[in-house]
């Protein structure tokens, strides 16, 4: 095989790291995206009853957080563990950016526009 450039790199290694650093790039600004929205999230999920919570996740996702399991060592048996307020906060701050969240709110009267008003 001979080399495609001067380096002995073929040309299609350099798209790949050139496709690479440009999906590096987009997960970057996500993560600043999500990780600037965090508190926000919480914030205003908190405001949800635990039934409005899991209406957002059957309503919109068709799904909520994923049911969870506790085997006992003795008897074998396993028990499926309770899901709170909590797990499906969580869920819903990992699916949703913050602007779907508060949508889905103030349509569902959640919360008031005065609440995003500061």
């Amino acid at each position: 095989m001979y080399p495609d450039n001067s380096l002995g790199k073929p040309k299609d290694d350099d798209g790949r790291k050139s496709e690479m650093a440009k999906i590096k790039k987009e997960m970057d600004a996500e993560d600043k995206i999500f990780f600037k929205e965090l508190s926000s999230k919480y914030f205003l999920l908190d405001k949800f009853s635990i039934d409005q919570l899991k209406d957002m996740c059957t309503n919109l996702l068709g799904k909520g957080p994923d049911v969870e399991y506790y085997e006992d060592k003795t008897t074998k048996k396993k028990m499926e563990l309770p899901q709170y307020k909590e797990d499906y906060i969580y869920f819903i701050i990992e699916e949703f950016r913050f602007s779907e969240i508060k949508e889905y709110a103030l349509e569902k009267r959640i919360v008031t526009s005065q609440f995003f008003e500061k």
